[in-house]
């Protein structure tokens, strides 16, 4: 008879999961190829990095209180003018392996970032890393350059060697095209079609070259 499989359920992320979302983090950072740190953060430094409401994790179905994974995204700049663009991080504890909770999280992120606005997800990864070259492929991100020896690192298989990280990016919706699809399918839904062309169309009414 074959084994059932496990449930998850995600739910966003609280500062009362924090303990367990270090713990999995620093599980990550001590294969040495997650990222250049080797210690997690406390709380209030943690969360200050990150878009609160973009913050996940993936408890289990049968322990609620037992957290597999979970999925954060950042901003890549503190300029307002690219608010759109963000930078995911994903990890998954050993207990969770095999259950697809990194392409859920990371499937929950794209779509909620997409529905804020937001216009552009980045991943930074190093070569070794293939798991997550992998996810991040799989789910339309592409690669679009390399940053070469970044930083020498100082802990894990690789200490003392210069490394490189891969950079990989997924576009969005922009906001406006998103604008305009929602108008159409609420026009479409009232029977009106071709409002949201009219509408645009009158918009640029009296514009040079409209």
């Amino acid at each position: 008879m074959a084994e059932k499989k496990r449930g998850f359920t995600i739910r966003m992320m609280r500062e009362e999961d924090y303990p367990q979302i270090q713990e999995i983090y620093e599980i990550g950072l001590d294969t040495g190829h997650a990222s250049w740190e080797h210690s997690a953060p406390e709380w209030e430094d943690f969360i200050a990095l990150k878009h609160v409401d973009l913050c996940y994790v993936a408890v289990d179905d049968e322990n609620p209180d037992k957290i597999l994974a979970w999925a954060s995204a950042a901003p890549v700049s503190k300029r307002a003018i690219f608010d759109g663009v963000i930078e995911d991080s994903i990890y998954v504890h050993p207990d969770g392996q095999g259950m697809g909770l990194a392409g859920t999280l990371l499937g929950k992120l794209i779509d909620d970032a997409t529905e804020q606005g937001r216009w552009s997800i980045h991943s930074w990864v190093f070569p070794e890393n293939v798991g997550s070259l992998k996810l991040h492929r799989k789910l339309g991100f592409r690669e679009v350059g390399i940053y070469h020896h970044m930083a020498k690192m100082t802990y894990g298989p690789m200490a003392g060697q210069w490394r490189d990280v891969i950079i990989l990016e997924k576009l969005l919706e922009k906001p406006e095209e998103r604008a305009l699809k929602r108008a159409q399918e609420e026009a479409e839904a009232a029977g009106e079609p071709n409002r949201p062309i009219l509408d645009k169309l009158d918009r640029a009414d009296g514009q040079v070259g409209a």
